[in-house]
């Protein structure tokens, strides 16, 4: 892993890169707990269109999250909500569409790779860790040596209560 920090304080960037794979060694063990939750499901038969969120299975899963997930900041969690109320809006709207709205890919790695592939990448000594700290947000991406235009991974977490939480992951 090579990191590079701009005005950061040593301690911070420690912290904040451990905190990311603190994270990813979590989730990439814990990975098939995220898929015991059905967020969504067909309106008239299971798993066809048109789609609707199920808001209980939501909040089961938001709950599990907060209670054994490390590192997600309360405000990731307020996001994530707001997403899931965007996609049920969007169900609405597409009613056809067999792939439903924002469930096309995982929402921690940004991608529809296996959870390892990611920690592999993030983890290679060649690949550039660029963490940037101003006051209490810290923004980190991760470039591919190969392709200097891509970013593996790019997070934005917020310091509260003296640790660094995740409150983003993607580009958007």
């Amino acid at each position: 892993m090579n990191i590079e920090s701009s005005k950061i304080a040593t301690n911070d960037t420690a912290e904040i890169s451990s905190v990311v794979l603190e994270f990813y060694n979590w989730y990439n063990t814990n990975y098939e707990k995220f898929q015991d939750y059905n967020l969504y499901s067909g309106l008239k038969k299971k798993d066809v269109p048109p789609y609707k969120i199920n808001w209980e299975e939501v909040k089961k899963y938001q709950d599990f999250i907060k209670s054994s997930v490390p590192n997600l900041g309360e405000e990731f969690l307020t996001d994530q909500l707001a997403f899931f109320k965007q996609c049920d809006s969007a169900f609405k709207v597409d009613v056809n569409d067999e792939i439903p709205y924002g469930f096309d890919y995982d929402w921690y790695t940004n991608s529809q790779e296996d959870p390892q592939y990611l920690l592999d990448e993030i983890n290679k000594k060649e690949n550039k860790w660029q963490i940037n700290v101003n006051g209490n947000i810290a923004t980190v991406k991760v470039n591919d040596n190969q392709n200097k235009d891509y970013a593996i991974l790019t997070m934005l977490l917020k310091k509260e209560n003296d640790k660094w939480l995740i409150v983003k992951i993607g580009n958007e």
